[in-house]
């Protein structure tokens, strides 16, 4: 079973480039993909648009003494939808993907893609060769402060009770199978968590910062530690080798992608 999500619920591409336009970035915008609430199949009507990418400084600017900014940040309404920009310079960006950030996978391989390039598509190729068991510390540390930020919460409230799924099976798939998969429409019934398809569809149908009984509320925080155990479970049964077997080849393409740019 899936939940369809209304179409104005999906992310506006389009309004994207046009943001994007709009800000300043000390080098040129190399990729950029929406996630958050339409990436992880649980977007409200009123959702912001999240969108996450990197950029890539000019070479000459990192060859003298004062390093450039390496990341970019903005978050504003723009043509009435609060947009949400934050982009990471290419070099730390990789560094972040091979210590394990699951920020840079998710961003690299969300489906909905800003642009498109053959550069864009080699990066892509490299984050998916750069799957490793380092990504539990992400997953992990990520579905712990979920659920410490729900509990802080005046009243509950569907999006951050969606988050502590999401983040939990989204790291169990990653470390079973080594593919990223961030729809929770997918994941729940995949791991056994049909209860959340009904919470997916309280989301969709209401608003962004809906809040839900306290019947509801229980029933979800009841999963916690199941999705904790499901979570140690796949880093201890994981295929996936120790540390990213594909750094050099990382480095390789960095070094010639900026080379081409001098």
């Amino acid at each position: 079973m899936t939940v369809d999500l209304p179409p104005n619920a999906l992310p506006d591409l389009e309004l994207g480039r046009r943001f994007i336009l709009t800000c300043a970035v000390p080098g040129d915008v190399f990729q950029c993909g929406v996630t958050g609430s339409h990436d992880y199949g649980f977007s409200s009507p009123d959702s912001d648009l999240d969108l996450k990418g990197v950029f890539i400084a000019p070479t000459r600017s990192l060859l003298g003494l004062r390093r450039p900014n390496d990341a970019v940040e903005r978050l504003t309404e723009f043509e009435g939808l609060e947009c949400d920009l934050s982009l990471t310079e290419v070099g730390r960006a990789l560094s972040l993907l091979l210590a394990g950030n699951g920020n840079m996978i998710e961003r690299l391989l969300t489906p909905f893609q800003l642009y498109e390039s053959p550069e864009i598509e080699e990066l892509q190729a490299l984050a998916r060769g750069a799957v490793s068991r380092r990504f539990i510390r992400h997953y992990q540390g990520f579905f712990r402060g979920m659920c410490r930020e729900h509990e802080r919460e005046p009243v509950p409230r569907a999006k951050s009770l969606l988050y502590a799924y999401r983040v939990a099976l989204t790291g169990v798939h990653l470390l079973r199978t080594g593919e990223l998969e961030a729809d929770l429409r997918r994941l729940a019934p995949l791991y056994g968590y049909d209860d959340a398809l009904s919470l997916i569809r309280i989301k969709v149908e209401g608003a962004e910062k809906g809040a839900v009984s306290q019947e509801i509320d229980a029933l979800h925080r009841a999963a916690w530690p199941r999705l904790e155990a499901d979570l140690q479970a796949a880093l201890e049964h994981s295929p996936l080798p120790a540390d990213p077997p594909n750094e050099v080849a990382c480095e390789a393409w960095l070094v010639e992608l900026r080379r081409r740019r001098l």
